[in-house]
């Protein structure tokens, strides 16, 4: 969730009825985040007060009254506290709803100067002082330090801090009295993701506190003990490398059990990248994944949400398990990476926007004529121009004056609220989209697209054809669907136009021709089938060492296209080939979802493909002593297994050479390993040779295609890879699938003289049982068939975007 932002949330069960947060997290140096929460009490839980308000501070055991901790920040009068939180004294209904909160400060004690809510502060605190002067400099030290540490953590920013939790009990009154509707949760406004960047920096956080952490015990023990200290044996060197490697090797994110309080350890950050298909691995590199529990049967954070237009494709989501909560982004989405508020501030300082330090007093924030500025999340001034402060922003960004990454802020105003919200952190999902102009046109001519041949996307950004827009913002932009409809429209003005819509769509559902002719759950079932095709899934297929791939012998570029296919490649590297297909049932072999399939069309070669397995071995030393050797084991040293496996296709060096043909019971790799024998006698132990050799997998036989002798990175030692090939033909029970979520297996091959045929005398590679179609719904495929045949007749690509 996105932090700095107010939040407000209505609460059915405990003892509170709305619930007010804000995640906290400074911009600079490595403070864990800390929440504030502002509670308001149900009527019925808190029988003195009725419903007042409290607030949960960081280091302090029990909630603190409101009115409290104003005194403690240093306004101690009742109108005073008033005004920063209702602006407006008029305000009957809110003023009442205040009326609890003044009492409940007002009980007992005198509790109405600062030094007073200090100690009641103090008193409550985690670890008590004694005297009373130790507790209010305590009390004083978490008010500056530690609440809201993102406004400033100076004597300073108390001004600003005021002014906020004001803010804060506004919002929670104003939801609790219903003027504002409670926030979202599933909002992509109110969402953050964390890519590489933010991901490695704070894992480095986390090492690097584990070294000083382990350096200062270690210089420490060696004063307590009255030696030397060494401060090179001290600093473990590679403490920090290891740390990281470890994580990207098992994906466990976070320093162990010593993990900084409040971020546990994830697991799943690091993924072996799939390369099934190229699709795949596209697919695999815009994965989003949410943290929430799987188990959790909370429905919400699975659904679709209106705010995922455009940045999360709407299709490709696992079933099961995972649905809803590992998201793919769309084709066009871009995160951002987050700059330096100061710049901003400058900009808004200049362009008449009044500090809050500034102000006469918060009773100006009842002028219907202000507007507040927040700036990250951080409430930082009024305005009485918002609208020429956000129009100068929005022109900053699109003539890309300042450099940096000024072209990824967010400028969102919200009119009826009077706030201007700026936004510059990382994280934030955004799209591009055209920008139409002053005239009511779009900026983009096709003149400019006709003359600029090659040039930039950056240079397009430069010149204001587009702009990046995030979520937040696109809730205040007026978005045509399409360029035809930019101009029509007298009665209200588009700001935007969208590139295409097909862009909502991600990686494996751009593959999909006419994915808007079929039932929603089948561009579902193909996003994930997709991701299991066979095609060439690097051109450099036939170097890379990998421990499975397939490639398909005679991969076809579709009949049926996508326009967004050519920016993924999909017709350079394809997946799958174009079938002449009979709708039928013919003889009954197709039930439930089986495939008739033309032998013929097999044996000339469709659907083959080769399949390729590694093996890899690696020869240990102990030291300088060579404990593991390649070599061809002698009869002595063979175990009891060695009447099963032949030892016949290996070398004198231990490996079996390339373009040997390999079954299952032979070795491909002959290693021996020393044992140490303990005799019962007190004789020297003697070593022995025992056999370590690798076969090939169980019912598995092929080629040995290549064969790598190399020594390891980082330990010297030998070290070996034999890549094995092996042709597969299809069968009877392997899997097919169209393009539309039909999927099914082979239920017999019949020869081409036994098929039916066309008065042509075409017989179909394939015979698919019309069952398959009326109840899936799958239009698409069945527009597919027809566009393709038109296709093949024309001889073109049919656009089924």
């Amino acid at each position: 969730r996105a932090n700095n932002l107010v939040f407000c949330f209505k609460k059915t069960i405990g003892k509170f009825a709305y619930v007010a947060e804000v995640g906290s997290q400074v911009e600079k140096g490595n403070k864990p985040p800390s929440t504030l929460y502002m509670k308001l009490w149900n009527r019925e839980n808190n029988a003195r007060f009725g419903q007042s308000v409290v607030v949960t501070l960081p280091y302090v055991r029990k909630e603190i009254p409101i009115v409290i901790l104003f005194r403690a920040l240093g306004i101690e009068s009742d109108r005073e506290v008033l005004e920063h939180i209702v602006y407006n004294l008029q305000d009957v209904q809110m003023m009442e709803a205040l009326r609890p909160s003044l009492d409940e400060a007002a009980q007992g004690k005198d509790l109405s100067t600062r030094e007073a809510a200090l100690d009641y502060i103090g008193r409550r605190a985690v670890n008590q002082a004694t005297s009373r002067e130790n507790r209010i400099r305590h009390a004083q030290d978490i008010l500056v330090r530690e609440l809201l540490p993102h406004i400033g953590i100076t004597e300073e920013s108390l001004t600003k801090k005021q002014y906020f939790l004001g803010y804060t009990c506004h919002r929670l009154l104003a939801c609790s009295l219903g003027r504002r509707p409670p926030d979202d949760r599933d909002h992509y406004a109110n969402k953050r993701v964390d890519m590489a960047g933010p991901l490695l920096l704070g894992l480095f956080k986390g090492n690097f506190k584990r070294l000083v952490k382990e350096f200062k015990k270690t210089l420490q023990e060696a004063v307590d003990k009255g030696k030397e200290p060494n401060i090179v044996q001290a600093l473990k060197q590679d403490y920090i490398s290891k740390g990281i490697k470890y994580s990207m090797a098992t994906g466990n994110w976070g320093v162990g059990k010593s993990a900084v309080a409040g971020q546990a350890t994830r697991t799943g950050v690091s993924q072996v990248l799939s390369r099934l298909t190229f699709a795949a691995a596209l697919s695999h590199l815009r994965r989003a994944n949410t943290p929430v529990g799987k188990e959790g049967k909370v429905a919400q954070p699975r659904q679709l949400h209106n705010s995922h237009w455009g940045v999360v494709c709407p299709a490709e989501t696992p079933e099961g398990q995972a649905c809803g909560l590992v998201k793919n982004l769309s084709l066009m989405t871009y995160v951002s990476v987050g700059g330096a508020s100061g710049m901003i501030m400058e900009i808004l300082e200049t362009e008449g926007m009044e500090p809050l330090e500034e102000l006469a007093s918060p009773a100006v924030c009842a002028d219907t004529h202000l507007s507040k500025v927040f700036l990250n999340g951080v409430w930082v001034g009024m305005t009485d121009r918002p609208e020429h402060v956000a129009q100068t922003l929005r022109d900053q960004r699109r003539e890309n004056l300042i450099g940096g990454s000024i072209h990824e802020i967010g400028v969102a105003r919200d009119i009826s609220e009077r706030e201007l919200f700026v936004s510059t952190d990382y994280g934030r999902l955004m799209r591009p989209l055209l920008l139409v102009g002053e005239d009511g046109l779009i900026n983009l001519k096709r003149s400019d697209i006709m003359n600029n041949d090659g040039v930039k996307w950056s240079e397009m950004l430069g010149k204001g054809f587009f702009e990046y827009i995030d979520v937040m913002e696109e809730e205040t932009c007026y978005i045509a669907m399409l360029v035809k409809d930019v101009g029509r429209n007298d009665l209200y003005r588009y700001t935007h136009c969208e590139i295409h819509p097909a862009m909502i769509l991600g990686v494996c559902a751009s593959i999909i021709p006419f994915p808007d002719h079929n039932q929603s759950p089948r561009n579902c079932y193909q996003s994930a089938m997709g991701k299991q095709a066979m095609g060439i899934y690097a051109t450099n297929f036939q170097w890379r060492i990998d421990t499975l791939a397939h490639v398909l012998f005679y991969p076809q570029k579709p009949l049926c296209k996508t326009n967004s296919m050519d920016f993924l490649k999909f017709r350079e590297l394809p997946a799958g080939q174009n079938l002449i297909v009979a709708i039928a049932v013919y003889s009954g072999y197709n039930q439930e979802d089986s495939l008739i399939m033309n032998q013929s069309s097999i044996d000339r070669g469709l659907f083959r493909s080769m399949f390729f397995r590694s093996y890899v071995d690696e020869a240990n030393t102990q030291g300088s002593l060579c404990v593991e050797a390649f070599e061809r084991p002698a009869r002595e040293e063979l175990g009891n297994a060695a009447a099963r496996v032949s030892y016949d296709k290996i070398d004198v060096d231990g490996l079996a050479f390339p373009a040997q043909d390999v079954g299952d019971r032979d070795i491909i790799i002959g290693k021996t390993t020393l044992v140490q024998n303990k005799d019962e006698c007190d004789q020297a132990p003697q070593a022995t040779k025992k056999d370590a050799s690798t076969r090939l997998r169980h019912n598995e036989s092929g080629v040995v295609d290549q064969v790598l002798l190399t020594t390891n990175h980082e330990t010297g030692q030998r070290f070996v890879q034999i890549k094995v090939r092996a042709v597969r033909v299809p069968q009877i029970g392997d899997k097919f699938a169209s393009r539309h979520g039909q999927k099914g297996t082979v239920g017999i091959t019949y020869r081409m003289d036994d098929m039916p045929f066309t008065c042509e005398g075409i017989s179909p590679d394939l015979v698919v049982n019309p069952h398959a179609i009326p109840s899936r719904m799958t239009i698409g495929h069945l527009i597919e068939t027809l566009l393709g045949k038109i296709g093949s007749l024309r001889g073109y690509e049919g656009d089924a975007t």
